[in-house]
């Protein structure tokens, strides 16, 4: 017997193919937008990426029913707008993900900042909900009242970047300067919904979301479909000018040591 640690050439290419063209379908979705401060975008924005003319910030909370390479799973994330040699996109500071196996494929295939977290979409009537909880704290809530059917359909073409990368295993720098990718996002809609409600952004340790502050809401719908993403690398980034960034999509170590009754670094081994 074969064991399954190893795969077949044919196995592996069927495999790849489910790489090459995820598939995200029977989505249940609530997205809010909102304009924050631009100090704030331009801080969080690592180069290449620039800020757009408006501080725009999106929050979502989604239940993904079906895939073609997973089980169904919660997802949710908040983006900033920002902008590669003048093409348009988002770029996402954190993706929570209700399974690991989410968890899992988004980071190895395009670098996305998701943790594991549990997630919730309730839809109750003209009452939507989505709430993303870790570590016993809500810290993004979304809420509304439908108050108008919009036209669902195509949902054209949008763009998210990603920065691709492995920590140095002697801990200094990388294995090899980070990419930036561009990850191409298409689908439909089948439901649209505007909501009359709020974006609640709350304090938490290994999530600070709330650094992202709401400062003005431009807008909430409910929407349910499916999306399909493809990938790209576009460029190598120097290492030296990510290193800011690099443990953004990670919990606080030190506050973990801390609360584990560490207090040094690099006291231990694994």
């Amino acid at each position: 017997m074969t064991p399954r640690y190893v795969r077949t050439l044919e196995e592996v290419r069927r495999l790849q193919k489910l790489y090459a063209e995820p598939e995200f379908e029977q989505f249940r979705s609530i997205t809010a937008l909102y304009e924050t401060d631009p100090e704030v975008i331009a801080a969080v924005l690592p180069p290449p990426l620039t800020p757009t003319e408006r501080p725009l910030v999106s929050v979502s909370v989604s239940h993904i029913g079906a895939s073609n390479g997973l089980q169904p799973f919660g997802a949710a994330g908040l983006a900033v707008e920002c902008s590669y040699e003048g093409l348009v996109g988002t770029y996402p500071l954190t993706m929570p993900m209700s399974t690991d196996s989410a968890v899992i494929f988004g980071r190895e295939l395009y670098g996305e900042p998701k943790k594991v977290a549990e997630i919730e979409v309730v839809k109750n009537g003209d009452q939507v909900r989505g709430t993303v909880e870790r570590y016993g704290v809500t810290y993004i809530e979304l809420f509304g009242t439908v108050t108008e059917e919009m036209e669902p359909g195509d949902s054209g073409e949008s763009s998210r970047f990603y920065f691709k990368f492995m920590p140095a295993p002697d801990g200094n720098g990388f294995d090899n300067d980070p990419v930036l990718v561009r990850v191409r996002h298409t689908g439909q809609t089948r439901l649209v919904q505007r909501l009359e409600g709020e974006i609640v952004l709350r304090e938490a340790a290994h999530d600070p979301v709330v650094d992202v502050p709401v400062q003005k809401t431009l807008g909430l719908n409910y929407a349910e479909g499916d999306t399909y993403t493809h990938g790209e690398i576009l460029t190598l980034v120097p290492g030296e000018s990510f290193l800011p960034f690099m443990f953004g999509k990670s919990d606080d170590l030190e506050l973990l040591a801390k609360e584990s009754g560490i207090v040094g670094a690099g006291t231990g081994s694994s």
